[in-house]
């Protein structure tokens, strides 16, 4: 026991002085989350960081793995989403306007009364946005974004079970990093 608690200490220590050795470069970093997905019940966590003076990137993970939803008996929700993103923005990171591209990558299974979809999600678009700098550490980032979705999957009522083999497969728009997210930004 003693043992392995020395070795873990060892690599701790030189992995401390290496990484603070380095020199250091002024790195944002903010964690965010989305209100529009929370109003699906669907929990998110996205993390951004600072690329260059006028460039982020973003990958954010959103799901709702819950079979029941408070939606009612009705409408059931369960989706799994991973959505990185590349922004450029115009005064400075994180802060006022920016234009980005966005990708989406994901699966789903909807429930609407008794008509259903389930499936897999893959899209692109551009997304254009605004950062409202509340203090040092905390911004408001209102975003609005418009791409093109391949959706394939199954189509079918609930009562007739799901079919065998995917009966869908088309090309749809869809709303693309779009959202009221609010930041915490580390410095």
């Amino acid at each position: 026991m003693c043992i392995i608690s020395n070795r873990i200490l060892f690599v701790i220590s030189v992995f401390i002085l290496t990484f603070s050795s380095l020199p250091a470069r002024a790195q944002r970093v903010a964690l965010k989350t989305n209100t529009l997905d929370w109003v699906l019940m669907s929990p998110n966590l996205a993390l951004d960081t600072r690329l260059s003076r006028r460039l982020t990137f973003e990958i954010g993970i959103t799901g709702n793995p819950l079979s029941k939803t408070p939606y009612g008996t009705d409408i059931m929700l369960k989706n799994l989403r991973i959505q990185p993103s590349l922004r450029y923005w115009f005064n400075r990171p994180m802060a006022r306007h920016f234009m980005g591209v966005a990708v989406c990558g994901g699966v789903y299974d909807l429930r609407l009364r008794e008509h259903c979809y389930r499936g897999n999600i893959a899209a692109a678009g551009l997304t254009y946005g605004y950062a409202l700098v509340l203090n040092r550490h905390w911004n408001v980032e209102f975003s609005i974004g418009a791409g093109i979705g391949r959706v394939w999957g199954y189509d079918y009522r609930y009562s007739e079970g799901r079919p065998k083999d995917t009966n869908m497969s088309k090309w749809i728009p869809v709303p693309i990093g779009t959202g009221i997210s609010f930041s915490y930004i580390f410095q």
